[in-house]
Order: C-alpha cells, then structure tokens, then sequence
C-alpha cells in the first residue's frame, strides 16, 4: 500500500479540523449497507429484506448548509466484502475494504418544517486495500466514482435524520492496467469499473 492512500483521508480530516463551527455548519455521522444492484434491495410485502446486501459503510460528514443547497465533505469505512476475480479462467475471491472521500453537493427539493426531500450528486475519491498482498498491490491507488442519490432531511427536534439511497458509478478501473496476481499477469478489462447502490442513514446534531 503506498502512501497516497493516506495524504487525501489526512487532508480531509485536517480540513474539517480547521473549518468554523456555526449555525450552517454541523457534523454527523451515517452508516448503511450495500448492495450490487438496486434490484438486490427487496422491500416486497413492506418489509425490507437486506440478506443480499455485499458489505456495509459507516463514517462521518460536515455538512455546510448554504441555503437551499449544502456542500457535504465525508469519510467513510466501506467493506465491499468478497470480490471475484477470474484470472486466467480461473476464478479468485478476494476481500477489498475502501476509504471513501465524498463531495457532495445537496439541493432541496422542497422545504416544509419536518420534512425536506433532497437530491445529492458529486465525486467520490476513493482508496482500496485488501488483506490478500498480491492482490492488494494489483488494486488502482486512487479510485474515482459519480455518486447521484436521494433522501429526506427530517427534523427530529434535538437532530436531523437523514435516510437516502445512493448509486456510485466508477469512473476509473478498480485494478491497474498490468497487474499480476497469484503469478499470472493480466490486463484490467476497460469495463471494469466500481458501480454499487447505498442504503445510508445519517444523523445529524
């Protein structure tokens, strides 16, 4: 693992650290599960059934309220559980875990005294790591996704709730282009990209 995986993480830290706490500007923490597919989510008979979800995420944000619009800086653990990897026609599991930094950008859709649907889109740089080495070393540095998503900002007296499904769609390769693994290299097909559907909740003081 090189150290490019920790600068962006410390610099986001250290950038919340130094911004001004004020009626605007509040922290939370969130955490959810994720899924593949958004078909994966099955919420059939009112029940919510989340045996297929793949890992889970939790972390912290500092949310910068500007109006009807906020500037969301996050930091997040996210276990993407096993990952198959077929090398050379044959297929290999591997656990990857990720240090996610998202920028979101929030607008509201609406604004009633309780409740306030929104809709989010931004980047997300993230940092992959897995306890296998040969595979970890094969693994993209930095990664880079688009994250779009919706939720409901509910005011909850002493906080604020906020439950939201998100998509992230990578932008970059997930493995480096030449990369070898268990002594087979191999090049990283161009389609191989990080896509996954969130299931989050945050709360906010």
């Amino acid at each position: 693992m090189t150290y490019q995986r920790f600068f962006l993480p410390l610099f986001l830290t250290a950038t919340l650290a130094m911004l001004p706490a004020g009626a605007h500007a509040q922290l939370g923490v969130a955490a959810g599960l994720n899924f593949a597919s958004i078909d994966d989510i099955d919420v059939s008979g009112g029940r919510g059934n989340f045996d297929s979800a793949t890992g889970y995420h939790v972390g912290a944000f500092y949310d910068l309220g500007l109006g009807p619009a906020a500037l969301r800086l996050g930091l997040f653990y996210r276990d993407m559980g096993d990952v198959d990897v077929s090398l050379a026609g044959i297929r290999e599991s591997f656990d990857v875990t990720l240090i996610d930094i998202p920028f979101d950008l929030r607008f509201d859709v609406m604004a009633t005294p309780v409740v306030r649907p929104y809709i989010l889109v931004g980047p997300v740089f993230s940092f992959a790591s897995s306890d296998n080495d040969d595979f970890d070393s094969a693994l993209k540095d930095v990664q880079v996704a688009g994250n779009v998503g919706v939720g409901l900002s509910i005011n909850a007296g002493v906080a604020h709730l906020f439950p939201e499904i998100r998509y992230s769609v990578g932008l970059s390769r997930f493995m480096d282009d030449d990369a070898t693994v268990r002594g087979v290299r191999f090049s990283a097909d161009d389609t191989q990209r990080q896509n996954s559907v969130m299931l989050r909740l945050g709360l906010r003081f």
